[in-house]
């Protein structure tokens, strides 16, 4: 497994107008490079915060099955309407995970997350919609509810399966850093064994006061 890898941050679709002001998607071709890597034609794939569903695109043009979960309703109608298998994109809340039609048995997870820095009060997994108490500890409540959530992925992933977080740490406007990749790593390093991080340097802008992220790679 390679350490470092340069690629283009680019999309092969515009967002509707709705949506211009909210354009986080993750690349294309990193999705493709671990679609190929980890996955073979015919694979089933599991994105628990597809987002504008950019995982679950390539994975059509690569012949695999994707599903993909969206808390907000708005974002899930939107990635039903370009899928040619909609029911793929399943309306819901990741942190009930075991609770959605998804496989019993899947063969590789892929995402990037939503972000949280230690700031911050807003929860990601209610797409930012709804608060966290940051005097008990709202930061670490986010990161103990991403390693429940890689928990239920890690009782679908099949022996040896991997899972892929791409993820960046965070600057902030003060000159503070939120260190979100190490962060996370950790996190989930409670339920997955992790194999590493490959850095993501990116021949665009991705934002977060950097021009790189991290892939992390767990295997069950």
């Amino acid at each position: 497994m390679k350490t470092f890898l340069s690629l283009q941050n680019s999309q092969s679709k515009e967002l509707p107008t709705e949506f211009a002001n909210q354009d986080v998607r993750y690349s294309e071709a990193l999705v493709e490079h671990f679609l190929q890597e980890f996955t073979n034609e015919g694979g089933v794939v599991l994105d628990p915060f597809m987002g504008f569903g950019t995982t679950l695109l390539v994975s059509e043009r690569l012949k695999r099955t994707c599903f993909g979960v969206e808390y907000d309703q708005r974002r899930h109608q939107y990635v039903q309407s370009i899928l040619q298998k909609p029911e793929l994109a399943l309306h819901g809340d990741s942190t009930a995970l075991d609770e959605l039609p998804i496989p019993q048995m899947i063969d590789f997870s892929i995402t990037s997350p939503p972000y949280m820095g230690k700031c911050h009060s807003e929860n990601p997994f209610t797409a930012y919609t709804t608060m966290l108490d940051t005097e008990g500890g709202g930061y670490n409540n986010y990161l103990k509810d991403l390693a429940k959530i890689y928990g239920k992925i890690a009782a679908k992933l099949k022996p040896h399966g991997r899972a892929v977080l791409e993820v960046s740490n965070l600057k902030h406007e003060d000159g503070s850093i939120t260190t979100l990749a190490w962060d996370i790593a950790r996190a989930v390093s409670e339920v997955l064994h992790f194999e590493g991080e490959i850095v993501m340097c990116w021949q665009d802008d991705c934002g977060y006061g950097y021009d790189h992220s991290y892939c992390l790679v767990f295997r069950k």
